[in-house]
């Protein structure tokens, strides 16, 4: 077992990797003092590998939510909080989310806004719910108009990874997740890199829990110092502006999201080689990284301009605009005032190259 505490306003939560966890979670639960939660939330296809044992072990109800991106929406945190209406739930229960990272950030929702908050642990089942998505407390819903416009900062009570779950993913969904991996590589762990052209060829226990939990280290040594993301938070956005705009703009059903944040890390190394932050062979390094995950979706026929509102509609703007994370050789730098044109001129030179 690792385990690693994250500070939170809401009071620290430890992250524990241990394999075959899922099978014994009413057990963990127990020795971290926790009460049981009353409700288990999965979805159609990971509820019959991973939902249906953990609400074995914790002798609790499963829900099971349609799967997609396409359904992290309103109507579905509706659903949702009607059922645990209907299972009795009350303000003292907690719930636990078993899945990927559309069902944490789903789930997490509905419990920050149930009754004006309840308690929920996350069992993040995919590799980018692992690195990314469910640590920090960022939980929220999409809108027609963009990504993530609705939400709400509500860290779990506890989140609890059993790297056995990666055996049973697609390939294609273990290469998105490490699109994250090289995200958070760049920031804060270069060293990482050369575990990701490798990684798929690791069998799934203490290599897998390396790699997850050195993510983890580095999300929460950012996350403790700025959990609502008013400044140094937005570093974990590299890649994600534009690429949560091509997830928009495609109607959230082309992409996965760590396939459109390879894109977005490739127009980002462009960007930071334009602005003069970037030199070519960090460029090309992030170029390399992000090849090294297989073949990407293509963007070919996704015109430019139509990514222009929802660029200009990013959660991170203010009054000033956007403000862009941008990689530099040893880092990122933020709040890079980047012109929607040079974004789409950029988009359009990938177009090209990547063809």
């Amino acid at each position: 077992m690792q385990r690693l505490k994250i500070s939170s306003e809401r009071g620290a939560y430890e992250v524990i990797a241990e394999a075959g966890a899922v099978s014994r979670l009413g057990a963990i639960v127990d020795e971290e003092g926790s009460p049981r939660p009353r409700s288990v939330v999965s979805n159609s296809i990971v509820g019959p590998l991973w939902g249906t044992p953990a609400a074995s072990s914790l002798g609790a109800p499963l829900i099971e939510l349609p799967d997609g991106e396409e359904h992290k929406r309103w109507s579905t945190i509706e659903t949702l909080l009607g059922r645990w209406l209907d299972e009795g739930l009350h303000r003292g229960d907690l719930v636990a989310a078993v899945g990927g990272g559309v069902l944490t950030d789903t789930a997490g929702f509905a419990a920050a806004v149930f009754l004006r908050g309840i308690d929920w642990i996350a069992v993040p089942t995919t590799l980018l719910a692992m690195v990314d998505a469910s640590v920090g407390g960022k939980t929220g819903v999409n809108l027609d108009q963009g990504k993530n416009l609705v939400g709400a900062f509500w860290p779990p009570r506890l989140v609890v990874i059993d790297v056995d779950t990666l055996a049973t993913l697609p390939e294609r969904e273990l290469r998105a997740g490490l699109a994250e991996v090289v995200k958070t590589a760049w920031i804060g762990d270069h060293d990482l890199l050369t575990l990701v052209s490798s990684s798929l060829d690791m069998p799934a226990t203490d290599e897998w829990e390396e790699l997850v939990m050195r993510c983890v280290a580095v999300k929460a040594e950012i996350v403790g110092q700025d959990e609502r993301e008013a400044g140094r938070r937005a570093a974990l956005n590299l890649g994600h502006t534009l690429g949560h705009a091509i997830e928009a703009a495609t109607g959230y059903r082309r992409f996965l999201h760590g396939e459109a944040v390879a894109w977005g890390l490739l127009a980002s190394a462009m960007l930071g080689r334009r602005h003069g932050v970037l030199s070519s062979g960090g460029e090309e390094t992030i170029k390399a990284a992000v090849a090294s995950l297989g073949p990407l979706p293509p963007i070919t026929d996704i015109n430019p301009k139509s990514l222009s509102s929802h660029i200009g509609r990013d959660k991170k703007r203010n009054a000033k605009g956007i403000g862009w994370v941008l990689p530099t050789d040893d880092g990122i730098v933020l709040d890079q005032r980047v012109e929607t044109d040079e974004a789409i001129e950029v988009l359009r030179e990938l177009q090209k190259l990547w063809n």
